[in-house]
C-alpha cells in the first residue's frame, strides 16, 4: 500500500495577479520548486473503510479524528434539487426560519409533491419532514494500536447530529483534550471525560449557522487555533444569525465568513466576511491567516487565493449565485478577481486566481516532512483528485503566490493536517461526491525524513506535560522551529499568567524573532477585553528595531476591543467620546501609520479602529493619501480605522479632498456604519466615488434613510455613464414607488442622451412597477414589495408617450407601446398604424403597433389584420393569427387550417398556428392530424403533444383517443429507445431561446462545463463553439439526454485502482503502447502502465441527462443553438 505519489509539474501555472500593496514581486516567486516526486503516499487505513470522510485532526499521540458525513443531499437538502424554492431559501434569516418552512412544506399531507426533494427514509411510506432526522453525521477515532505505522482501529466517537437542520460535519479540530466539530447550525464541543473512546460530554459551543438551502457542501469547515489561542473555523455563504454570550445578534444572511471565539464559546465575532466557500484555512508562522474560495462557476470566473484578515470584505454575496444574464455585481463589476482600475473600493480582492475545487488546506508548520517543503502550504482539489502546494511571499502589507506547483494526482483527498510524527493526513472520499460508505486516511511524507532527529524531537515536545514544565523550559520552547511547539509553550506560559516572563521574552532582541512574537501573543491573550490591562510591554515594543515585531505589537494592542468584536453591520459600535487605556493606546499607535514598513501601518491602521478614538482620525487620512490604488490592504486597513475612530462629520468632510481614493475610503468607512450621510457622496465628481455611494446606500441592507437621495439621483447626478450607479438610482425609485419615483423613471427612459442599455433597464423596472418581483432586481435580495396601482405609473408614461414613440430606438418604441397597452395609456390609433404600415420598421415593432391596436379597439382593426395576414414577415403574421383568434375565432380557424396544410409556410408560423387552436376550439383539426401522426414534420410534433395536452380538449374524446394511441406507440419506442420520447426535440427549435437557456439556467449548468461561440464557459467539458459543424442534430440531442451515450475523447472520466490499491482518477485521454493516459482540470496528463492497473470503472460523462433538469421544449431550443455554433478554428 506504498505508493508514490505522481508529481506533475504544471506546464500553463495560472497567470500571477498584477503586484499588490505597490511592492514588486519577489525574487523567489521564480525559484525553483521541491521535486514533488519525493513525496509519497501510504495508505494509513489499508483494512477497512473510513466511511466518507471530510476532515481530519490528530491529537498528540497521533490519533485521528475523523468526521463522516451521512447527510450530504440525502438529509441536508441542495437548492439545485429544488429550483423553486429558492425565493423562499432568500427569505430565511435564521435557522429557525429554514426549520419552519421545512416543517410546512414537508409536512405529510404533500407527500406525494415531495418525492423528488426527500426519499422515505424512516420507511413509513411518506416523504415528509421526518425523514430529514434518520440519517446522523459521525465522527470516529482511529487509531494505530501496535505502532505499526498503520491504523488498525476505528471507533465511533460520537453521533446523534441529526434534526431536519442538521448539516454536514465538515469540519474537526482536537485541542487540549476536547473535539471541536461544525456540524451546522452548530459548533460543537465534545470531551471523552472516562476513557471509553467516546465522547461523553457534549455542549453546543455556538449556534446560529446555515439558515439557508442553498448548495450542498456551503457548510462550515476548517476548524483550526488561531495564533492568539482562539478557535478559528470557516462557513460558506449558507449564513451566520448568531446570538453571542455576551447577548449580541450577529447577522450575516449571504455571506461565507472566517469566524472566531474564545476556547470557551465567549466573545464570538465574524473575523472576515464577503467570502463565497472557502473550505479549510490556515495561518503561517507571523500569524497571517490564508484560504482558497471556491468560485460560482459563472463563465470566464477561477477560484481565488485569499490572504483573510480582520474585517476585510471579500464581496460575494449568495444572492449573486442566482443572477442570470442580467446584472451581476459580482462579475459585471469585477469582484472576482485580483484588483484592476474601476473595482469598487469597499471589496478586499483575491491575490490571484486559482485551481479547481479547493478543499484541503494546511501550512507545514516547521519540521513537517522535511526542509525542502518548509514553510509551504498544501491545497486538495477536490473531487478532481489533485494536489498542490505553493508558498506565500510578503508583498508590502499583502502577499503573493510563490513556487506554486502540484505534488500529486489520483486520490480524491479533501480535508488534511499534520500529525504529531511529521506526516500529512488526508481523508480520501472514496470516489467523489456520491456517497458510497467507502474512503480511507492516507498519509503523504517524505520516507528519507520520517523519523529524523528534529521531527522525534518535535513529536517528543508535543507529547510532552506542558503543565509539568518550568517557566524556563517552556521560554525555550517558545523558539522552536516548530509552530505547534511554540504554540504549546504559549499558551501554557499565557494559563499560568506569566505576564512577566512573557514580557521579558518579547523584549529581548538575542531572543529568536518568533519567540518574541509569540510571547506578543501570548500578552496579547492576557490583555484582550481588559481595560485596566498593563500595556506597558506592548506599548514598549511599538519601537521595536524589528518591524515585524512592531506590527505583531500593534495587532495585539488593538485586538481584543469592540470595534473587531462587533463586525455586524446592524450594529457596528460607535466607541467615540471614550477616554483613559484607548486614548493613550491610539495616540502611541497613530505614529505606526507613517512607518517604513507596509506591515506595521496596516495592523496599526486596524488596532486604531478597533481602540475607537476619534484623535486619530486626521493621521489615518494622512496615511490613506499615500496610499495607491492596488494598495488594497493598506486602503482596507485605513478604512478600518477610520470606521471604527472618525466621527461622521469628519468623514463627510472628505467630499472636498482632492484625492478620489480618500473620498471612496469615506465612503466606505460610512457604508460599514449604515451611515446616511454617505449620500453627500452621490453628487462627487467622480462616477467611482459616486457608484461607491450609491452601494453602500442600495445593497444589503440597505440605509433607507439615504435611499431617497439616491432615488433623486437619477435625474440629478452627471454620471449617467456608469451603470452601477444607474442601476441603483433606478432601482431605488421603483422600491420607493411612488408617484414622484415612476416619473422620474420614465423620465429617465424617455432621455435620449443616456445609453440605451439603461434607458431599456429603466423601462424593465417600470414594466415590473404594478406587480414587483420577490427578489430584488439589482441584487436578488429577498425584499417582497406590495403590488403597486397602474395609477401610481400611468400618468408618467402617458406625459412622455409621443416622444417615446418617435425615439430613435426601436426597441424603445416597442417597449413604450407594450407598456401603455398593459397600463391602459391610450396612444392614437393613426400614431399606432403609420407605425404598423411602414414596412420600413423593425418586424417586432411592427408587430407591437398590431398588438397595440387591438389592445385600443381600433375601428378598422379588421382591415389592418387582413393586411398583416398576407404580410413578409413572419412576426407580423404570428400577431396576426393571434388577434384574429380572438377577434373571429371562425376566420381565424379557417387561417389555421390553411397554414396547417401548407408545406411552405414557415415552421414559426405553423407552430404559431398549433398553439392557437385551444383558442378557436379546433379540436378537429388537432384531432386529424394526430391521427395523421406520421405525416406530420418533426418540428411539429412537440407541438402537437402540448397542444394534445391543453386542458381545452380535456373533453374532446376524438383528441384523446388519437393522442392516447400515439403515447402508447412512443411508450413502445421509449421501452427499447431511450431517444424515442425525445426525437421530437431535434427540430423547430428557438436558437435565441436555446442561446439563454445555455447562458442563464441554473438547472443545466451548462456554462459551468463548456466554451460555446463568445469563448466564455470552463475547459471541464469539450469546448463547443464549432460543435454544429462537426456534429448532426442526433448527435447533439443524444449527448444532452443521454450524455453516456458518446463522450468525446479525453472529456470522460474514469476511475482506475491499481495493483498496489492506489484509486487514480481523471479524464480517459486514451491508452497506447500498454500506457494508459489520464488529464486533471488543468490540463495536466498523467500517465500509467495499463500493466499496472487492476480494475477499470465505465468512462462516464459527469453531465446530468438534461432530459431530466430541463423541458422538451428547452431541450429542443438548446439543439437548434448548438446547431449553429459553427466556427472554423
Amino acid at each position: 500500500d506504498d505508493v508514490e505519489l505522481r508529481g506533475v509539474k504544471v506546464e500553463k501555472p495560472v497567470a500571477e495577479s498584477a503586484a499588490q500593496d505597490g511592492a514588486e514581486p519577489s525574487e523567489t516567486a521564480a525559484a525553483n520548486h521541491p521535486d514533488p516526486k519525493i513525496l509519497k503516499y501510504t495508505k494509513w487505513t489499508p483494512d477497512f473503510q473510513v466511511p466518507d470522510p471530510v476532515a481530519i485532526s490528530l491529537d498528540e499521540a497521533g490519533n485521528a479524528y475523523v468526521t463522516q458525513t451521512q447527510r450530504r443531499k440525502a438529509q441536508d437538502l441542495d437548492i439545485r434539487q429544488n429550483l423553486d424554492w429558492i425565493p423562499n431559501d432568500l427569505s430565511f434569516v435564521s435557522v429557525e426560519d429554514k426549520r419552519a418552512f421545512y416543517l410546512a412544506r414537508l409536512t405529510p399531507e404533500l407527500s406525494d409533491q415531495n418525492k423528488g426533494r426527500v426519499d422515505d427514509l424512516n420507511g413509513d411510506g411518506s416523504h415528509d419532514y421526518r425523514d430529514l432526522t434518520v440519517l446522523s453525521e459521525r465522527i470516529y477515532r482511529i487509531s494505530d494500536t501496535d505502532g505499526d505505522g498503520k491504523a488498525d482501529r476505528m471507533e465511533t466517537y460520537a453521533e446523534g447530529f441529526s434534526t431536519e437542520v442538521t448539516g454536514i460535519a465538515a469540519g474537526v479540530l482536537f485541542h487540549q483534550g476536547d473535539v471541536y466539530s461544525t456540524i451546522a447550525p452548530d459548533v460543537w464541543k465534545l470531551r471523552d471525560t472516562d476513557g471509553d473512546g467516546k465522547a461523553d460530554r457534549r455542549e453546543v459551543f455556538v449556534h446560529g449557522f446555515g439558515m439557508h438551502i442553498a448548495y450542498a457542501g456551503h457548510d462550515m469547515h476548517g476548524l483550526t487555533v488561531g495564533p492568539d489561542g482562539r478557535i478559528y473555523w470557516s462557513i460558506g455563504d449558507k449564513g451566520v444569525r448568531v446570538t453571542t454570550k455576551e447577548g449580541r445578534d450577529i447577522r450575516y444572511p449571504f455571506e461565507g465568513a472566517v469566524l472566531r471565539c474564545e476556547p470557551d464559546g465567549s466573545h464570538f465575532e465574524v473575523f472576515a466576511h464577503g467570502l463565497r466557500n472557502v473550505q479549510e484555512i490556515d495561518f503561517d508562522a507571523h500569524g497571517n491567516c490564508f484560504g482558497v474560495d471556491n468560485d460560482s462557476d459563472k463563465p470566464g470566473e477561477m477560484e481565488r487565493f485569499v490572504y483573510i484578515v480582520n474585517q476585510m470584505d471579500a464581496g460575494w454575496r449568495a444572492t449573486w449565485q442566482y443572477r442570470g444574464a442580467d446584472f451581476n455585481p459580482w462579475m459585471d463589476e469585477g469582484l472576482a478577481v485580483p484588483w484592476h482600475e474601476g473595482q469598487p473600493a469597499y471589496v478586499t480582492p483575491t491575490l490571484k486566481n486559482y485551481v479547481n475545487g479547493p478543499a484541503g488546506f494546511a501550512w507545514n508548520p516547521g519540521t513537517a516532512l522535511g526542509e525542502p517543503y518548509r514553510d509551504y502550504f498544501f491545497l486538495t482539489s477536490a473531487p478532481n483528485g489533485q494536489q498542490y502546494a505553493f508558498q506565500a511571499k510578503e508583498n508590502g502589507a499583502s502577499f503573493e503566490m510563490a513556487n506554486d506547483h502540484q505534488i500529486g494526482t489520483g486520490i480524491p483527498l479533501v480535508g488534511i493536517n499534520f500529525g504529531p510524527d511529521g506526516s500529512l493526513y488526508g481523508v480520501d472520499w472514496g470516489g467523489g461526491y456520491p456517497l458510497n460508505q467507502k474512503g480511507a486516511v492516507w498519509k503523504i511524507d517524505i520516507p528519507s525524513e520520517a523519523g529524523s532527529e528534529i521531527r522525534k524531537n518535535t513529536q517528543d515536545k508535543i507529547q510532552a506535560d506542558y503543565a509539568a514544565l518550568t517557566e524556563k523550559t517552556l521560554t525555550e520552547w517558545l523558539g522552536h522551529a516548530d509552530r505547534r511547539v511554540r504554540q504549546k509553550a504559549q499558551f501554557e506560559l499565557a494559563k499560568r499568567g506569566a505576564f512577566e516572563t512573557l514580557a521579558a521574552i518579547s523584549e529581548d532582541p538575542a531572543a529568536p524573532s518568533l519567540a518574541r512574537i509569540h510571547a506578543l501573543w501570548g500578552l496579547g491573550q492576557l490583555t484582550r477585553y481588559r481595560e485596566e490591562a498593563n500595556w506597558k510591554p506592548l506599548l514598549a515594543r511599538l519601537s521595536d528595531a524589528n518591524s515585524e515585531i512592531r506590527a505583531q505589537a500593534a495587532k495585539m494592542l488593538g485586538d481584543g476591543f469592540a470595534a473587531s468584536v462587533a463586525m455586524s453591520p446592524a450594529e457596528f459600535p460607535n466607541q467615540q467620546g471614550q477616554v483613559g487605556d484607548r486614548t493613550l493606546l491610539s495616540r502611541q499607535l497613530a505614529p505606526l501609520l507613517n512607518d517604513a514598513n507596509d506591515r506595521v501601518k496596516f495592523h496599526a491602521a486596524l488596532a486604531i479602529g478597533n481602540l475607537g478614538i476619534p484623535d486619530s482620525t486626521k493621521p489615518l487620512i494622512a496615511m490613506l493619501e499615500t496610499v495607491k490604488p492596488g494598495q488594497t490592504y493598506l486602503r482596507h486597513a485605513a478604512i478600518a480605522g477610520l470606521t471604527g475612530c472618525a466621527e461622521t462629520a469628519e468623514l463627510v468632510s472628505l467630499a472636498k479632498h482632492d484625492s478620489e481614493w480618500v473620498r471612496a475610503a469615506a465612503v466606505v468607512a460610512l457604508r460599514r456604519r449604515e451611515d446616511p450621510a454617505v449620500a453627500e457622496f452621490l453628487k462627487d465628481r467622480s462616477a467611482f466615488v459616486a457608484a461607491e455611494a450609491a452601494r453602500a446606500i442600495h445593497d444589503d441592507w440597505t440605509i433607507p434613510a439615504a435611499m431617497p437621495a439616491l432615488a433623486e439621483a437619477l435625474e440629478t447626478a452627471k454620471h449617467h455613464g456608469n451603470e452601477s450607479f444607474l442601476r441603483r438610482a433606478i432601482n431605488a425609485n421603483f422600491i420607493l414607488g411612488e408617484p414622484i419615483h415612476a416619473a422620474r423613471v420614465v423620465a429617465f427612459a424617455a432621455d435620449p442622451k443616456g445609453s440605451e442599455a439603461m434607458r431599456l433597464e429603466a423601462f424593465d423596472a417600470l414594466d415590473e412597477w404594478t406587480e414587483p418581483p420577490v427578489l430584488d432586481r439589482v441584487v436578488g435580495w429577498n425584499r417582497p414589495l406590495a403590488k403597486r396601482e397602474a395609477a401610481v405609473i400611468a400618468p408618467a408614461v402617458k406625459a412622455h408617450v409621443n416622444e417615446l414613440l418617435t425615439d430613435a430606438s426601436p426597441e424603445i418604441q416597442r417597449l413604450t407601446m407594450e407598456l401603455a397597452n398593459r397600463l391602459d395609456v391610450r396612444i392614437a390609433p393613426a400614431t399606432l398604424e403609420a407605425v404598423f404600415r411602414n414596412n420600413e420598421s423593425a418586424e417586432s415593432l411592427r408587430a407591437q403597433a398590431l398588438r397595440s391596436l387591438a389592445a385600443e379597439g381600433a375601428p378598422n382593426l379588421d382591415e389592418l389584420v387582413a393586411l398583416a395576414l398576407r404580410d413578409k414577415k413572419t412576426e407580423v403574421r404570428q400577431t396576426s393569427l393571434a388577434v384574429l383568434a380572438k377577434t373571429h375565432p371562425d376566420q381565424a380557424k379557417a387561417e389555421l387550417k390553411a397554414i396547417l396544410g401548407s408545406k411552405s409556410e414557415p415552421v414559426a408560423l405553423r407552430q404559431q398556428a398549433i398553439s392557437l387552436l385551444p383558442t378557436v376550439k379546433g379540436g378537429d383539426l388537432l384531432a386529424s392530424l394526430l391521427k395523421d401522426w406520421k405525416a406530420v414534420p418533426n418540428e411539429l410534433r412537440l407541438d402537437l403533444s402540448e397542444a394534445a395536452a391543453n386542458p381545452a380538449f380535456a373533453d374532446d374524446a376524438s383528441v384523446a383517443a388519437a393522442w392516447a394511441s400515439i403515447q402508447e406507440q412512443l411508450n413502445q419506442e421509449s421501452a427499447t429507445n431511450l431517444m424515442a420520447a425525445f426525437t421530437m426535440c431535434l427540430d423547430g427549435g428557438d436558437a435565441k431561446a436555446g442561446a439563454r437557456m445555455i447562458q442563464t439556467n441554473v438547472a443545466s449548468q451548462c456554462v459551468a462545463c463548456h466554451k460555446f461561440a463568445d469563448g466564455k464557459g470552463s475547459t471541464v467539458g469539450p469546448n463547443l463553439k464549432s460543435v454544429g459543424l462537426k456534429k448532426d442534430r442526433a448527435y447533439l440531442l443524444e449527448s444532452l439526454v443521454n450524455p453516456q451515450a458518446v463522450i468525446t475523447s479525453g472529456y470522460g472520466m474514469i476511475t482506475l485502482t491499481l495493483n498496489n490499491g492506489e484509486s487514480v482518477s481523471g479524464q480517459f485521454r486514451g491508452e497506447k503502447d500498454g500506457v494508459v493516459e489520464l488529464r486533471d482540470p488543468e490540463g495536466n496528463s498523467t500517465t500509467i502502465k495499463a500493466t499496472d492497473i487492476k480494475e477499470r470503472s465505465p468512462v462516464i460523462s459527469t453531465m446530468p441527462p438534461m432530459g431530466l433538469v430541463l423541458s422538451k421544449r428547452e431541450v429542443r431550443d438548446i439543439v437548434a443553438y448548438l446547431a449553429t455554433l459553427r466556427a472554423e478554428k
